[in-house]
């Protein structure tokens, strides 16, 4: 680990001072980006098992999972795009409080509460994945440090992020046996309070513009939507985005039921099965540093292969292990989890290079509002496939990834920067 993290030692020698300014402040973001990614993620490889425990079916978890993608798509927009004119901090507070809400809740026994459990997780989702990263790359630019630097950050953070998420698995496995399925959740809410607490002592506030007293959320999100209306490239980006992360989401509802379809076994170790396809995100992570690496050698295959390129092959690899879920995963088990360690490895060189497409292209005055407002087709079409889980077998539903997938990456050929 220590020299993939050697790799980061970023600037040039005669820069020392602002190589290390910028190293504190990259540490204090991952400090609390990786134990959000980590209190998350010590609550997936069980949370299918949990509801079963309660007596879900499959059809009742997909509607809880639908629930959630609804309220991430229009209060997690509303409450994220005012993060730019409210200030991202806040909203960082915000995702806290909600998430800690939604995991109380989560623990009691009622189907009713646990639809509140998903609204409010689906809108801290939402915050999860657009504020924290705005907040970065906002910092980042208001410091003075060079725009190049904001991928290494993002593949260090991947790289991280897939540790803390074996880790996490781990963990999730051991409390899991020792105190049950709700152990896990516990957990978390111990994790989310210690980002509270760095976040409130240790974040300065931003903003998307300099005027921070003027919040509207309707004249925020008129204006996010006419910068992506303004940008192919945001648009393509966004649709990239919409294909992959509702490929991924269904993904995590299928999953654990399909490998247990498989293996006719109900009592799989999932939380090491959980570890395992985190190092496959790992490795994933570490080939996109390896290119970034090799591209400052002045190879021309490596020069060539920029942030697009690598969301490509992101995108046509994930197709081919989900039609490979789709058509031998009934027949062989050792394919469907090659097929699933193929998927996680695509996910490690996906996010480094979307969130430094979009740290490119995204003005800083409604980066928040955009990030916000492009994962509303995510939400909404994770929502509809949920809708229709009942009627579709699991091979269909890895097929429509597959088919998703693919469309994203010839999608990503043919317009993006053309």
């Amino acid at each position: 680990m220590e020299s993939a993290i050697q790799v980061f030692e970023l600037g040039p020698e005669n820069q020392p001072q602002l190589l290390k300014k910028f190293k504190t402040f990259q540490w204090q973001y991952l400090t609390v980006y990786l134990t959000v990614m980590g209190a998350d993620w010590i609550q997936g490889p069980y949370l299918y098992k949990l509801y079963n425990s309660y007596e879900l079916e499959l059809t009742q978890i997909a509607m809880l999972f639908l629930t959630g993608f609804v309220s991430g798509a229009f209060a997690g927009t509303a409450v994220g795009s005012l993060a730019d004119s409210w200030g991202r901090k806040r909203i960082c507070i915000v995702f806290c409080c909600t998430m800690l809400v939604a995991i109380s809740i989560r623990l009691i026994n009622n189907y009713a509460l646990l639809f509140l459990s998903h609204i409010l997780s689906g809108l801290s989702t939402a915050l999860m994945y657009s504020v924290f990263e705005s907040w970065y790359v906002s910092e980042h630019t208001s410091r003075g440090f060079p725009a190049e630097w904001r991928a290494r950050t993002f593949a260090l953070a991947t790289l991280l992020n897939s540790v803390v998420a074996i880790l996490a698995g781990l963990l999730a496995n051991s409390l899991v046996d020792i105190w049950g399925f709700r152990a896990p959740y516990i957990a978390s809410m111990v994790l989310i309070c210690f980002v509270a607490s760095m976040v409130v002592t240790t974040w300065t506030e931003n903003y998307g513009t300099e005027e921070a007293t003027d919040v509207d959320l309707i004249k925020t999100l008129k204006s996010g939507l006419s910068t992506m209306i303004q940008s192919k490239n945001i648009i393509v980006i966004g649709i990239a985005q919409t294909f992959f992360e509702c490929s991924m989401y269904i993904f995590v509802l299928l999953y654990i039921p399909a490998i247990e379809n498989a293996t006719n076994d109900g009592n799989l170790p999932f939380g090491y099965l959980f570890s395992t396809m985190m190092v496959a995100v790992m490795v994933g992570s570490m080939t996109f540093q390896l290119f970034e690496k090799q591209a400052k050698t002045g190879l021309r295959f490596f020069m060539e292969c920029k942030e697009d390129k690598l969301l490509t092959m992101a995108l046509g690899l994930a197709s081919c292990a989900f039609m490979a879920m789709a058509y031998h995963g009934n027949s062989s088990t050792t394919i469907l989890l090659m097929a699933y360690h193929l998927f996680e490895f695509t996910t490690g060189l996906y996010y480094p290079a979307i969130s430094s497409l979009k740290a490119e292209e995204i003005p800083e005055e409604t980066r928040a509002a955009v990030m916000t407002l492009l994962r509303i087709p995510m939400n909404l079409s994770v929502g509809l496939i949920m809708w229709h889980v009942e009627d579709m077998s699991t091979a269909m539903m890895f097929s429509i990834c597959g088919i998703m997938t693919s469309v994203g990456c010839f999608l990503v050929i043919a317009f993006y920067g053309n």
